[in-house]
This record gives structure tokens, C-alpha cells and sequence, in this order.
């Protein structure tokens, strides 16, 4: 399907065809006429002209004629990316297109892609190209009212509160040595033997078991306190602990899971030694007064009743949440369309980023950082496309319905923010005022968000 022809602008004249390949995908076929690859070229001389340095001639001052035989073929590589930029630009343009991410661009005329790139462009004669790229859907969103949802009712439970103060005990516990065990022939004891529920400062070198010996690799080696038992590590290497003690080494071999992460180490056997450097147990602080207020409170019934009030202003949220989530899923499922593959993957990035300095905050290296995300990226990216399909239906029902934000509202969600980050408001509002782009961002918070509580109005809540 061809949704376009020739046209013509001020400074160039070019012949595109857009074609129409799927719901998001436009082929571009864009020819450049030679009269501008030319100027391009004579423009890109004149530029290595400037800056040139070349034996026997002043800076600056070399003919043209030198710099195009001493610097040709870097002036048309650089002409060459150039003008697809600037021409795929004009093109989408004039034809109105909203592209999003980078287009894949083919010349049949250049080797793109294959080794150091031919980008000989020719100066004298028309350049023609090709660039895929992907637009926004173009969608026609049905059945968003009237919806049917279900919304938890809210009750807080003794048991509820018993398990955040039991959470905050167990913040505030301190790992103390297990007392007892042996005395050694140096005259140093070592600990009782390990027993899951206790912790293990262990050192621990690891290899893979092959055909030709052991192979070391990157991550099986190094130092780590863990709870025995705790499931941190693949599965079984915990069991091999319990028995051992203080200051004992033991080797041991043990099979990777079949769904580890790492596809390299799933099923292979590996052999390990580890060294036990202390056995620690945990110790709680007594429930009194004292302990409620190391945790922040005046006594334990103040903390008794903060913890209700936390809990039930959370299970509100959350009861918010699963109504909101439940309606953009109805949504969703009501109306199927072809989602950007740049999109999602733009979002992914920000998921996984977030989700990495998250658990850089709770101490977690790097590496562990990398299982974490490599074990869960088909769920991340699951995540990603549904929060992509829907921000592209809030927006379509936002411009269908013709609903309007106004500048306080996104003033008042920068107060918000103020206040929720401890940041000065004034000093907010006025980083915000400075950056357009920033502030687009928070409208389009306020936009989605608006669009969700017209939703909400419109469909039947029942509490349950």
C-alpha cells in the first residue's frame, strides 16, 4: 500500500514512497537527488578543508582538489550518514509519520552492516535508500466502559499487625557467634555443628567438572554470609553445609538446575570448597517499650497502633491497585493490536534499571543483580509490553473522549512529588519550569492518570 509520493521542500527535493508494511511498520524508499549529495560532498570538503593539516601547504589552505583526494572517502562516509538523517527526518516529516526508535536502513548500492561498511557514496549521482521503521498504532479502542470490577474490602487482622512488628524485630536483630563446640589442638574452639535457620560466613572456590579436568569460572568463587537453608544458592549447595563447623573445609560436587539462568552452567556439575570462617546465629530484641522505641515509636501500643494504621492505608492502596490494574487488563483484552518492539524494549530498560538499583540499595552486587534480572527477563518484558499497550490506550481514550488537564493539576503533582521525595518544593517547580521535556513527562503522568478516573467512573465497583 503506497501512502505517498514525490514532494518538494526549500532546501532539498526528494522522491519518497512510504509503504505501508503492518499496523506499526512504514518502508521508506527514499531517493536523494544527485544535486544535493553533491552539495553535501562539496559542503563536507570545504568543512576537512578547514581543519586540515597536509605537507606543503598552510593551514587551512590546501586546494580542494588535495583534500578531496586526501580526505574523499572520509567526507562521502560522513556525507553518507548524514543525509540519510537529515532526508529520513524531512521524510517523516512531510508525510506525518510518528515514528518511534531508530530505522533499519538498507542501500543496495552499499554494503551496510558488512565489515568496515562501503559508504563510497557517489557525489554525482542519485542516492537511493530504504529505512523500516516503526510507527505508533494506530488504534480504535472499544468497550472501556461499562466494565465489571471487583474491589477487596479492607480489614486489618491481629495477625496482620503481629507479622509487621515481627518484621521490624527480625530488621533489628543482631547475628551473634554460636557459643559451644570443640576445642581444637591449637587451643581455639570451633562451633557446634551448623544447623539451617543459623548463618555461615563461608569462603568458597568452585570450577566446572569437564572432560579435561576442573574449569574455573567467573562467579563461583568468592566470600559470602548466608542463611543456611535460606534457598540463596542453587539448590543443594546449602544442604552440604549442615554438620560442618568453624575453621572446616570441605569439597563437594553438585549439579546446576536445569533452569538456571545461566545457560552455560544449567545441568553441569560443578566441584566446590568451602570454608567455614564463623557459624552465627540470629538474636531478636524482647518485645518492651524499649524495643519500640529503638524502632521509632513512644511505646509498644503506640507501635501496635502506627502498624495498624500503616497497614490499613496500604491495603487500600493495594485494593486501589488491583481494581486499576484489572480494569486496564479488561481493556487490554478487549482490544488486541501490534505493540513497537522499540517501546518495549525502551520500557524494559527503565524496569530493569529501577529494578537494579533497588536491589543495589539492599546490598546486592552485581552479579547477583545480573542472576536476578537474567532469571526473570521474559516476566520483565511481559511487564513492559503490557505497561506499553497500556499507555497507548489511555492516550487514544484521553484525545477520543476530549478530556483536558489543567496547568495546576501537573503543579500540584510536582508538590506531590516535593513532598513524597523531601525535596524543596519551590526548587522542584522551578527545575520542572526549566525542562520541557521533564515537564511533558509529568503531564503525561497526569494525563494517564485522569484518563484511569474517568475510567473508574464509568465502570460498576463492587467491594468484595
Amino acid at each position: 500500500m503506497v501512502e505517498g509520493n514525490e514532494y518538494n521542500h526549500s532546501t532539498m527535493e526528494l522522491t519518497v514512497q512510504v509503504e505501508k508494511t503492518s499496523n506499526i511498520l512504514r518502508k521508506l524508499t527514499i531517493k536523494v537527488p544527485a544535486e544535493l549529495v553533491s552539495k553535501r560532498f562539496e559542503k563536507g570538503l570545504v568543512e576537512a578543508q578547514k581543519g586540515a593539516k597536509l605537507k606543503g601547504f598552510r593551514p587551512g589552505q590546501a586546494p580542494i582538489s588535495v583534500i578531496k583526494q586526501q580526505y574523499g572517502d572520509d567526507v562521502r562516509h560522513q556525507v553518507y550518514h548524514h543525509l540519510i538523517e537529515e532526508t529520513f527526518r524531512e521524510a517523516v516529516r512531510k508525510h506525518q509519520l510518528r515514528a518511534v526508535g531508530s530505522p533499519k536502513i538498507e542501500a543496495k548500492d552499499f554494503k551496510t552492516g558488512e565489515g568496515a561498511h562501503d559508504h563510497g557514496i557517489r557525489e554525482d549521482q542519485d542516492f537511493t535508500y530504504i529505512a523500516t521503521v516503526e510507527v505508533m498504532p494506530e488504534l480504535e479502542i472499544k468497550s472501556y466502559t461499562g466494565l465489571s470490577l471487583t474491589k477487596p474490602k479492607v480489614k486489618v487482622t491481629e495477625e496482620d499487625v503481629v507479622k509487621v512488628i515481627e518484621g521490624f524485630r527480625n530488621a533489628h536483630a543482631q547475628l551473634t557467634p554460636v557459643s559451644g563446640g570443640l576445642v581444637l589442638g591449637d587451643g581455639s574452639a570451633s562451633s557446634p555443628p551448623i544447623k539451617k535457620g543459623e548463618y555461615a560466613d563461608v569462603t568458597f572456590k568452585g570450577a566446572l567438572v569437564t572432560s579435561d579436568g576442573l574449569k574455573a569460572m567467573d562467579g563461583m568463587s568468592g566470600d559470602r554470609m548466608l542463611e543456611v537453608g535460606g534457598g540463596e544458592l542453587i539448590p543443594g549447595f546449602e544442604d552440604q553445609l549442615v554438620g560442618m563447623r568453624k575453621s572446616e573445609t570441605k569439597t563437594f560436587r553438585i549439579q546446576f538446575p536445569k533452569d538456571y539462568h545461566d545457560k552455560e552452567l544449567a545441568e553441569k556439575e560443578a566441584e566446590f570448597t568451602v570454608t567455614i570462617n564463623e557459624v552465627k546465629e540470629k538474636k531478636l530484641p524482647e518485645l518492651n517499650d524499649d524495643f519500640a522505641k529503638q524502632a521509632g515509636f513512644e511505646t509498644m501500643e503506640d507501635f501496635r497502633s502506627k502498624a495498624n494504621e500503616y497497614l490499613q492505608a496500604d491495603m487500600i492502596d493495594q485494593a486501589e491497585k488491583k481494581v486499576r490494574n484489572d480494569l486496564l487488563q479488561q481493556i487490554i483484552e478487549k482490544n488486541p493490536f501490534d505493540v513497537p518492539e522499540s517501546l518495549v524494549n525502551a520500557q524494559m530498560d527503565l524496569l530493569v534499571r529501577d529494578w537494579a538499583q533497588e536491589l543495589k540499595s539492599q546490598g546486592a552486587n552485581d552479579e547477583a543483580i545480573k542472576q536476578v534480572i537474567m532469571r526473570d527477563i521474559q516476566s520483565i518484558r511481559q511487564r513492559a509490553e503490557t505497561q506499553v499497550r497500556a499507555s497507548l490506550i489511555l492516550e487514544t481514550i484521553f484525545a477520543k473522549e476530549k478530556l483536558e488537564i489543567k496547568p495546576e493539576q501537573v503543579t500540584d503533582e510536582i508538590k506531590k512529588m516535593a513532598q513524597y521525595t523531601k525535596t524543596d518544593e519551590n526548587k522542584l517547580l522551578e527545575f520542572y519550569s526549566k525542562n520541557p521535556e521533564r515537564y511533558e513527562e509529568m503531564e503525561f503522568r497526569v494525563r494517564q492518570e485522569q484518563t484511569i478516573q474517568f475510567l473508574m467512573t464509568k465502570s460498576k465497583i463492587a467491594e468484595k
